[in-house]
């Protein structure tokens, strides 16, 4: 019986962290740019930004998933946003928030 309870125990650890060490492998960012398009029917934005030095990205124009259809709302062509995103790479990036700004 302790040996079972032993294993249970010893395989719910090593379940942590595995779990952690995936959620590792995705980190959060963040850019300050201007809304150049807006696709709905895509989940999709497109902004001109400032660069995102912690990827070495340059200031660029990047389209951009976003993470539901909730996100866009309130966010029009031309509007200054900051946003945060995920990216597992550089290749891959989605917007979870996205907020108009005064600058």
């Amino acid at each position: 019986m302790n040996k079972s309870l032993s294993r249970i125990a010893a395989v719910a650890v090593f379940s942590l962290f595995a779990a952690a060490a995936s959620q590792a492998d995705v980190n959060t960012y963040r850019v300050h740019g201007t809304v150049q398009q807006i696709d709905t029917a895509n989940h999709k934005v497109t902004l001109a930004q400032d660069a995102v030095t912690e990827l070495g990205w340059p200031m660029r124009t990047m389209t951009y998933k976003v993470d539901g259809d909730s996100i866009l709302g309130g966010v029009a062509a031309g509007q200054s946003v900051d946003a945060t995103f995920t990216a597992d790479s550089p290749y891959n990036p989605s917007i979870h928030f996205i907020t108009p700004t005064a600058h």
